[in-house]
Protein backbone atom coordinates (compact mmCIF):
# COMPACT_ATOMS: atom_id res chain seq x y z
CA UNK A 1 0.00 0.00 0.00
CA UNK A 2 1.31 3.45 -0.90
CA UNK A 3 1.05 6.33 1.74
CA UNK A 4 1.38 9.72 1.20
CA UNK A 5 3.45 12.91 3.28
CA UNK A 6 3.30 16.33 2.67
CA UNK A 7 4.68 19.42 3.92
CA UNK A 8 4.76 22.54 2.44
CA UNK A 9 6.84 22.18 -0.58
CA UNK A 10 7.98 18.52 -0.30
CA UNK A 11 5.91 15.69 -0.59
CA UNK A 12 7.20 12.03 -0.25
CA UNK A 13 5.34 8.94 -0.86
CA UNK A 14 6.07 5.44 0.85
CA UNK A 15 5.47 2.03 -0.37
CA UNK A 16 4.64 -0.34 2.42
CA UNK A 17 6.64 -3.18 0.63
CA UNK A 18 10.32 -2.71 1.43
CA UNK A 19 8.91 0.34 3.09
CA UNK A 20 10.39 2.56 -0.12
CA UNK A 21 10.17 5.96 -1.02
CA UNK A 22 8.69 5.53 -4.29
CA UNK A 23 8.42 9.49 -5.11
CA UNK A 24 9.72 12.42 -3.51
CA UNK A 25 8.54 16.09 -5.20
CA UNK A 26 10.49 19.21 -4.06
CA UNK A 27 9.91 22.52 -5.76
CA UNK A 28 7.86 20.98 -8.38
CA UNK A 29 10.13 18.33 -9.61
CA UNK A 30 10.32 14.69 -8.89
CA UNK A 31 13.60 13.92 -7.39
CA UNK A 32 13.52 10.03 -7.86
CA UNK A 33 14.62 7.49 -10.29
CA UNK A 34 10.92 6.47 -12.37
CA UNK A 35 12.29 3.66 -14.36
CA UNK A 36 12.37 5.84 -17.63
CA UNK A 37 14.09 3.82 -19.47
CA UNK A 38 13.22 0.47 -17.79
CA UNK A 39 16.54 -0.43 -16.73
CA UNK A 40 15.98 -0.44 -12.97
CA UNK A 41 12.39 -0.79 -11.31
CA UNK A 42 14.04 0.51 -7.55
CA UNK A 43 13.71 3.96 -5.98
CA UNK A 44 15.12 4.04 -2.84
CA UNK A 45 15.39 0.30 -1.82
CA UNK A 46 16.22 -0.19 2.22
CA UNK A 47 18.86 -2.61 2.55
CA UNK A 48 18.74 -5.00 5.67
CA UNK A 49 20.25 -7.03 7.61
CA UNK A 50 22.96 -6.76 4.53
CA UNK A 51 24.39 -4.39 2.01
CA UNK A 52 25.24 -6.15 -1.10
CA UNK A 53 26.89 -9.50 -1.82
CA UNK A 54 27.44 -10.23 1.89
CA UNK A 55 27.60 -14.19 3.47
CA UNK A 56 25.70 -14.97 6.64
CA UNK A 57 27.83 -17.56 8.51
CA UNK A 58 26.57 -18.10 11.82
CA UNK A 59 28.08 -20.42 13.64
CA UNK A 60 29.69 -22.36 11.05
CA UNK A 61 26.31 -22.48 9.10
CA UNK A 62 25.82 -20.48 5.86
CA UNK A 63 22.89 -19.17 4.86
CA UNK A 64 21.67 -17.98 1.14
CA UNK A 65 20.64 -14.33 1.96
CA UNK A 66 19.96 -12.52 -1.52
CA UNK A 67 22.38 -9.42 -2.16
CA UNK A 68 20.57 -6.70 0.25
CA UNK A 69 18.82 -8.75 1.77
CA UNK A 70 15.48 -9.21 2.12
CA UNK A 71 13.65 -6.28 3.69
CA UNK A 72 13.11 -4.30 0.36
CA UNK A 73 11.01 -7.24 -0.78
CA UNK A 74 8.96 -7.50 2.24
CA UNK A 75 5.41 -6.30 3.69
CA UNK A 76 6.02 -3.82 6.47
CA UNK A 77 3.10 -2.88 9.20
CA UNK A 78 2.45 0.60 9.20
CA UNK A 79 2.81 1.63 13.51
CA UNK A 80 2.80 5.06 13.24
CA UNK A 81 1.47 7.87 10.99
CA UNK A 82 1.46 11.59 10.77
CA UNK A 83 0.64 14.20 8.05
CA UNK A 84 4.32 14.56 8.01
CA UNK A 85 5.95 11.68 9.39
CA UNK A 86 4.83 7.46 8.81
CA UNK A 87 7.04 4.85 10.42
CA UNK A 88 6.77 0.93 9.07
CA UNK A 89 7.56 -2.38 10.95
CA UNK A 90 9.51 -5.53 9.53
CA UNK A 91 8.89 -8.54 12.35
CA UNK A 92 11.02 -11.79 12.57
CA UNK A 93 9.44 -14.50 11.17
CA UNK A 94 9.93 -18.53 9.86
CA UNK A 95 10.58 -17.12 6.64
CA UNK A 96 13.46 -14.71 7.24
CA UNK A 97 14.68 -17.33 9.56
CA UNK A 98 15.67 -19.70 6.83
CA UNK A 99 18.06 -16.89 5.76
CA UNK A 100 18.91 -14.91 8.81
CA UNK A 101 18.47 -16.94 11.96
CA UNK A 102 17.78 -13.69 14.30
CA UNK A 103 14.81 -12.86 15.92
CA UNK A 104 13.76 -8.38 15.06
CA UNK A 105 12.15 -5.82 14.68
CA UNK A 106 13.50 -3.38 12.20
CA UNK A 107 11.51 0.00 11.75
CA UNK A 108 12.25 2.43 9.15
CA UNK A 109 10.68 6.02 9.98
CA UNK A 110 10.37 8.98 7.45
CA UNK A 111 10.00 12.73 8.49
CA UNK A 112 9.72 15.65 6.24
CA UNK A 113 11.70 18.61 7.69
CA UNK A 114 11.38 21.66 4.98
CA UNK A 115 13.10 20.70 2.73
CA UNK A 116 14.53 17.65 4.14
CA UNK A 117 13.71 13.81 4.45
CA UNK A 118 14.68 11.89 7.69
CA UNK A 119 15.58 8.70 7.85
CA UNK A 120 15.72 6.29 10.51
CA UNK A 121 16.56 2.82 11.30
CA UNK A 122 15.84 1.17 14.25
CA UNK A 123 17.09 -2.44 14.73
CA UNK A 124 16.04 -4.10 18.20
CA UNK A 125 16.76 -7.42 19.37
CA UNK A 126 13.55 -9.41 20.20
CA UNK A 127 15.53 -12.59 21.18
CA UNK A 128 17.38 -13.75 23.68
CA UNK A 129 20.97 -14.24 21.86
CA UNK A 130 23.45 -11.35 20.43
CA UNK A 131 21.98 -10.20 17.06
CA UNK A 132 23.76 -9.22 14.46
CA UNK A 133 22.71 -7.37 11.49
CA UNK A 134 23.91 -4.17 8.94
CA UNK A 135 21.50 -1.60 6.89
CA UNK A 136 22.05 1.11 4.58
CA UNK A 137 20.70 3.37 1.49
CA UNK A 138 20.09 3.03 -2.05
CA UNK A 139 18.45 6.28 -2.85
CA UNK A 140 18.36 7.28 -6.13
CA UNK A 141 18.34 10.86 -7.51
CA UNK A 142 17.27 11.93 -10.57
CA UNK A 143 19.33 14.01 -13.41
CA UNK A 144 18.45 16.85 -15.54
CA UNK A 145 21.23 16.60 -17.79
CA UNK A 146 23.83 14.29 -18.68
CA UNK A 147 26.02 12.14 -15.38
CA UNK A 148 29.37 14.49 -16.81
CA UNK A 149 27.74 17.80 -15.91
CA UNK A 150 27.78 16.17 -12.43
CA UNK A 151 30.20 15.62 -9.36
CA UNK A 152 29.85 14.70 -5.86
CA UNK A 153 31.80 16.60 -3.65
CA UNK A 154 32.35 15.08 0.28
CA UNK A 155 32.84 17.52 2.91
CA UNK A 156 35.89 16.59 3.66
CA UNK A 157 39.15 16.88 1.57
CA UNK A 158 40.08 13.02 1.56
CA UNK A 159 41.52 10.47 -1.09
CA UNK A 160 38.78 8.70 -2.85
CA UNK A 161 40.10 4.99 -3.47
CA UNK A 162 37.26 3.07 -5.01
CA UNK A 163 37.54 -1.18 -3.82
CA UNK A 164 37.15 -3.08 -7.41
CA UNK A 165 34.52 -5.48 -7.27
CA UNK A 166 34.14 -9.05 -9.27
CA UNK A 167 30.86 -9.28 -11.66
CA UNK A 168 29.16 -11.19 -8.67
CA UNK A 169 29.72 -8.13 -6.47
CA UNK A 170 32.88 -9.57 -4.35
CA UNK A 171 35.80 -7.31 -3.54
CA UNK A 172 38.86 -7.98 -5.08
CA UNK A 173 42.30 -6.48 -4.08
CA UNK A 174 42.33 -4.03 -6.89
CA UNK A 175 41.92 -0.76 -5.76
CA UNK A 176 41.55 2.57 -7.82
CA UNK A 177 42.62 6.27 -6.80
CA UNK A 178 39.85 8.63 -8.31
CA UNK A 179 40.15 11.67 -6.39
CA UNK A 180 42.72 13.19 -3.89
CA UNK A 181 40.96 16.19 -2.77
CA UNK A 182 37.25 14.74 -2.17
CA UNK A 183 36.09 16.11 -5.24
CA UNK A 184 35.03 13.23 -7.54
CA UNK A 185 33.40 14.46 -11.32
CA UNK A 186 31.06 11.31 -12.40
CA UNK A 187 32.05 9.91 -15.80
CA UNK A 188 29.38 7.28 -17.56
CA UNK A 189 32.91 5.12 -17.48
CA UNK A 190 32.21 3.90 -14.00
CA UNK A 191 29.48 2.85 -14.48
CA UNK A 192 29.72 0.57 -17.52
CA UNK A 193 28.34 -3.16 -17.10
CA UNK A 194 26.51 -3.20 -13.43
CA UNK A 195 30.06 -1.41 -11.95
CA UNK A 196 29.72 0.07 -8.56
CA UNK A 197 32.17 2.44 -6.67
CA UNK A 198 32.90 1.26 -3.63
CA UNK A 199 34.46 3.78 -0.90
CA UNK A 200 35.25 2.41 2.12
CA UNK A 201 36.40 3.40 5.61
CA UNK A 202 35.75 7.72 4.62
CA UNK A 203 36.14 10.36 7.24
CA UNK A 204 33.21 12.31 5.79
CA UNK A 205 29.90 12.15 6.86
CA UNK A 206 28.08 14.17 4.28
CA UNK A 207 28.09 13.64 0.74
CA UNK A 208 26.70 16.69 -2.03
CA UNK A 209 25.61 15.95 -5.48
CA UNK A 210 26.60 19.29 -7.46
CA UNK A 211 24.96 20.02 -11.25
CA UNK A 212 27.26 22.59 -12.77
CA UNK A 213 28.68 23.97 -9.95
CA UNK A 214 25.42 24.01 -8.03
CA UNK A 215 24.01 22.00 -5.13
CA UNK A 216 21.41 19.52 -6.14
CA UNK A 217 21.10 17.38 -2.86
CA UNK A 218 22.76 16.60 -0.27
CA UNK A 219 22.67 13.08 2.40
CA UNK A 220 24.36 12.82 6.20
CA UNK A 221 24.70 9.46 6.92
CA UNK A 222 25.96 9.65 10.34
CA UNK A 223 27.64 6.32 11.56
CA UNK A 224 28.26 5.04 8.06
CA UNK A 225 32.17 4.60 7.24
CA UNK A 226 31.21 3.29 3.40
CA UNK A 227 29.79 4.84 0.71
CA UNK A 228 28.85 3.45 -2.83
CA UNK A 229 27.80 5.11 -6.20
CA UNK A 230 25.90 3.25 -8.90
CA UNK A 231 23.64 3.70 -11.89
CA UNK A 232 22.17 1.53 -14.79
CA UNK A 233 24.45 2.88 -17.92
CA UNK A 234 21.14 4.63 -19.89
CA UNK A 235 18.83 5.88 -16.72
CA UNK A 236 19.79 9.62 -16.32
CA UNK A 237 20.43 9.26 -12.19
CA UNK A 238 22.99 8.61 -9.56
CA UNK A 239 22.24 6.47 -6.44
CA UNK A 240 24.34 7.72 -3.75
CA UNK A 241 24.82 4.92 -1.21
CA UNK A 242 25.76 5.00 2.95
CA UNK A 243 26.23 1.17 4.05
CA UNK A 244 27.71 0.38 7.30
CA UNK A 245 28.69 -3.02 5.94
CA UNK A 246 30.80 -4.09 2.90
CA UNK A 247 30.54 -6.79 0.29
CA UNK A 248 32.49 -9.94 0.75
CA UNK A 249 36.02 -10.09 -0.38
CA UNK A 250 36.74 -12.89 -3.35
CA UNK A 251 36.70 -16.28 -1.41
CA UNK A 252 35.92 -14.88 2.12
CA UNK A 253 34.63 -17.38 4.51
CA UNK A 254 34.19 -15.41 8.01
CA UNK A 255 31.61 -15.46 10.58
CA UNK A 256 28.72 -12.89 10.11
CA UNK A 257 29.48 -11.34 13.24
CA UNK A 258 32.85 -11.15 12.73
CA UNK A 259 32.74 -8.65 9.72
CA UNK A 260 33.61 -5.04 9.49
CA UNK A 261 30.49 -3.12 9.81
CA UNK A 262 28.29 -5.38 11.06
CA UNK A 263 26.50 -4.12 14.70
CA UNK A 264 25.85 -6.03 17.39
CA UNK A 265 22.49 -5.56 19.61
CA UNK A 266 21.87 -7.01 23.12
CA UNK A 267 19.06 -8.89 23.82
CA UNK A 268 16.18 -6.60 24.48
CA UNK A 269 18.75 -3.86 23.18
CA UNK A 270 18.11 -1.90 20.41
CA UNK A 271 20.12 0.70 17.63
CA UNK A 272 19.01 3.21 16.01
CA UNK A 273 20.80 5.26 12.44
CA UNK A 274 19.20 8.43 11.48
CA UNK A 275 20.07 10.09 8.03
CA UNK A 276 18.84 13.13 6.17
CA UNK A 277 18.53 14.04 2.25
CA UNK A 278 18.41 18.00 1.88
CA UNK A 279 16.95 18.77 -1.55
CA UNK A 280 17.79 22.37 -3.14
CA UNK A 281 15.95 24.32 -5.82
Amino acid sequence: MKYQLSDGNISLCVDSNGAEMISLVYDGRERLWQNETGEWSGHAPVLFPVCGKCSVIVNGRGYLIEKHGFARKREFSVVERGREFIAFRLLADEETKKVFPFDFAFTVRYRLMENAVEVTYETENAGTEPLYFSCGGHESFALEKPIEDYEVRFEKEEKLVALVHDDEGRLTSEKKLLSENGILPLKAEYFTGDSTLIFGNLQSRKATLYGNGRAVARTDFEGFENFLLWKPQQANMICLEPWLNLPDTVGERKEFSRKTGVVCVPPKGKRIFRRKITYYE
